[in-house]
């Protein structure tokens, strides 16, 4: 009996140590379970944009633009992200139609925007932000500083 627990033990080590070792030797891995910060950062989809004193950038749809939205961040002192919750889960938007306003109420932007991350270098000031998903509208204010990096985030319920 003590031959075959022996046995049976040396089975199970020898077994497990064969899948560990097809499973470190699988080198193709879905998509899907890579994390997002390994893939390749692709900016060639999202061109700047200058309209009056504001240069922008908004995308990052895909996850190589995605990443390279987020790692240009911190070139412009304003980020602004755009996300839906349902529940725990969360779905970046596009298509939420933006604008940007000085103290003195003066249009500085109005877009809609290409992806759920938009950049914008803007002069340094206080603004009104207002951007606007399936008729819902929200607001925030955001002093713009060139040596701070501001981050606003715009979150919608699902319906």
């Amino acid at each position: 009996m003590k031959h075959l627990k022996q046995i049976v033990t040396a089975t199970i080590l020898a077994l497990g140590l064969s899948l560990s070792m097809a499973a470190s030797a699988y080198t193709d891995i879905p998509e899907e379970i890579i994390p997002e910060d390994s893939a390749e950062p692709d900016m060639s989809a999202v061109t700047p944009v200058t309209v009056g004193e504001v240069t922008y950038l908004s995308g990052g749809i895909g996850r190589a633009e995605s990443v390279a939205m987020r790692q240009n961040a911190k070139n412009y002192p304003l980020e602004i992200v755009f996300v839906e919750k349902a529940g725990t889960l969360e779905e970046y938007l596009s298509e939420v139609t933006l604008q940007i306003q000085d103290v003195n109420k003066n249009n500085m932007l109005e877009i809609a925007t290409e992806g759920p991350y938009f950049l914008a270098n803007l002069p340094q000031g206080k603004y009104f932000v207002s951007a606007e998903y399936k008729g819902e509208v929200k607001t925030q204010w955001v002093n713009v500083n060139k040596k701070k990096h501001a981050k606003l985030v715009f979150w919608w319920r699902a319906q």
